[in-house]
């Protein structure tokens, strides 16, 4: 049975894990703390709430940073410096040569893995491409797969009777894309890395399409790395287009050990800004309604 494990000598019977469960699975009985049904989602919030230490998980542990364990300061930090911080991320297309050390990727993965997910499903994966000449071969084997696409949409017959074999993706794809990937193609020519912005890694983050809300998770867990490696000095980028193409084309995830039958949430690119930002962006008018 999965779930947490009680040290009745250090329980108090405060009761606060039984009444903290989402999923009603503690109880008491007979003076002690007792587990009634295996439903648990191993969110672990019964072990946050225990002040006594009286509550341990054989299937968690706690994550472990270069700095070490975090703590507990929510009330130190204000409201003010929580947004600033958010604020002043950017996206970064012009990225450094200088190389991203191994700590770090492993402390943006331990980042990551904190995210909120849906039913604690916590089943995203990572695949992290390190080096930039391995960032530059990724490239080129997107840049090969949106040759033949395009190849197939700039041909009107093809076009046209690829909606037997793919509905009306190709026919949508040349509506909206065929002709910035095909500037993007000409500009590849030249030496321009329009896709990566000459990042010298690349984090992808992945999962299979199990639990409620698999994209949502995945794409949390993405903005957690988005955000701690801004608090590194570290820039990054989503690029979509690479998430697509990883989604169209299975001998690509094969290439990064990405099973096919899992789906790609985001690709990040990660390096070092080669652009100072010295304010914090405007943004769209937005609407909203408070009901």
């Amino acid at each position: 049975m999965t779930g947490p494990i009680i040290d009745k000598d250090k329980c108090t019977l405060c009761r606060k894990c039984v009444d903290i469960c989402p999923k009603e699975i503690l109880s008491i009985k007979n003076n002690e703390i007792v587990i009634v049904h295996d439903d648990c989602i191993l969110c672990s919030h019964c072990y946050c709430v225990c002040k006594f230490n009286a509550i341990q998980f054989n299937e968690l542990k706690q994550p472990v940073f270069s700095f070490g364990h975090t703590a507990v300061i929510k009330d130190e930090i204000k409201p003010f410096d929580i947004i600033s911080f958010i604020h002043s991320r950017r996206s970064v297309r012009r990225f450094k040569a200088d190389p991203v050390n191994t700590e770090m990727l492993h402390d943006l993965i331990e980042a990551a893995v904190l995210a909120p997910s849906a039913s604690n499903c916590q089943r995203w994966q990572f695949v992290v491409i390190n080096g930039r000449e391995k960032v530059l071969m990724l490239a080129e084997d997107i840049k090969n797969f949106f040759i033949k696409l395009n190849t197939i949409a700039g041909n009107p017959i093809l076009r046209y009777l690829s909606v037997i074999f793919a509905g009306k993706k190709i026919l949508q794809y040349y509506k909206n894309n065929y002709e910035s990937v095909k500037l993007g193609l000409e500009r590849a020519k030249e030496g321009k890395d329009l896709l990566f912005h000459g990042a010298p890694c690349v984090i992808i983050v992945h999962s299979d399409m199990e639990g409620s809300m698999p994209v949502e998770d995945g794409q949390y867990a993405a903005y957690n790395i988005a955000l701690v490696a801004h608090s590194m000095g570290l820039g990054t980028c989503f690029i979509g287009y690479a998430s697509a193409t990883l989604n169209s084309a299975p001998s690509l995830k094969e290439k990064l050990h990405i099973p096919e039958h899992n789906r790609v949430h985001a690709v990040l690119a990660l390096g070092y800004p080669q652009v100072e930002f010295v304010k914090n962006a405007l943004r769209k008018d937005y609407d909203v309604k408070i009901v």
